[in-house]
């Protein structure tokens, strides 16, 4: 079975950029443009790795990492890429589905380095 990622963020580029580094690397790969529609895919689909951006329209990742708690069907840990670091993310942190932070700008060799160890781990 292929290790399954759901990239979740509303900056189309972004998204492509990730997607195209984890399908390099043989990784299955599905987007979403926010947290909203992530959770729908997380549904159907059950990734086992979410990699998703904090601030975003329609439900931010505070909002996906908040559902998803919630529901125990969608327990995919998520992986945030943020480019802002504000006392906000310790709320991120401290939750169990929070697998870590992934810094802007998207670094390839960093990103890839964190999900293969994340990966390995799980």
């Amino acid at each position: 079975m292929n290790f399954k990622i759901l990239v979740v963020d509303d900056e189309k580029d972004l998204r492509d950029l990730i997607t195209y580094f984890l399908k390099k690397e043989h990784y299955e790969v599905m987007t979403a443009e926010n947290g909203k529609d992530g959770f729908e895919k997380i549904q159907s689909w059950k990734p086992n790795l979410v990699i998703s951006d904090i601030r975003m329209p329609v439900w931010d990742g505070f909002e996906l990492i908040k559902q998803m708690s919630q529901n125990s069907e969608s327990g995919a840990p998520i992986m945030f890429i943020s480019g802002y670091v504000g006392g906000s993310e310790e709320e991120l942190k401290n939750n169990p589905l929070c697998a870590g932070f992934i810094p802007k700008p998207v670094n390839k060799k960093e990103l890839l380095s964190l999900v293969k160890e994340f990966e390995t781990s799980h």
